[in-house]
Order: C-alpha cells, then sequence, then structure tokens
C-alpha cells in the first residue's frame, strides 16, 4: 500500500527518527511503539523496519545506548576524528 497523504509520510519519518535518536532505553521501547502505532496502516513498512533494523541493530542504535557507559565525550570510532574533534574543542575553548 502506498502512502496517499505526503503527511502521513512526514508522520511515519519523524516517528522513525525519534527511534534513531532517542536517550535511552526506555524512551527507544516507547518510540518503537509509537512508530508501530503510526503504521497501522503500513503493516509491510512497519514489520521491513521492524525485522529488519530495529531487532537486529537495535544496541546500535548510538544515541540510546552510549549513555550506558562512560566515554569521556568520544562517541565515535574513528580515533583520528575523535582526537581531532577534542583539539579542536580545546583550542576554541581556551
Amino acid at each position: 500500500m502506498l502512502v496517499n497523504y505526503v503527511g502521513a509520510w512526514d508522520v511515519v519519518m519523524e516517528a522513525w527518527e525519534n527511534v534513531m535518536y532517542c536517550e535511552d532505553e526506555s524512551t527507544f521501547t516507547d518510540c518503537v511503539e509509537l512508530l508501530r502505532n503510526f503504521c497501522i496502516s503500513l503493516p509491510l513498512f512497519y514489520e521491513y523496519v521492524n525485522e529488519c533494523w530495529i531487532i537486529p541493530y537495535k544496541k546500535i542504535f548510538v544515541n540510546a545506548w552510549t549513555n550506558q557507559v562512560m566515554h569521556l565525550g568520544n562517541t565515535t570510532s574513528n580515533m583520528y576524528f575523535s582526537l581531532s574533534f577534542t583539539l579542536v574543542i580545546f583550542l576554541f575553548r581556551s
């Protein structure tokens, strides 16, 4: 089924963005439930997103899981980017 109303697609995409950028695990669960509710008229879309993205990559949605370990501001696995960003911040603050 195609989404006939552009505003409906915008609402679904906003709900998906909320899933990707939530701050903690409980908010993540609430956002997934909200996405499911918005996708009642799009069951194939929700099934795809849930089976291919949410379930297998749940721990990779960084914002939802980053604050559970001490990371000292390093939220990237690229050492060069992390060090250069830290240096830039340090130079601009001093």
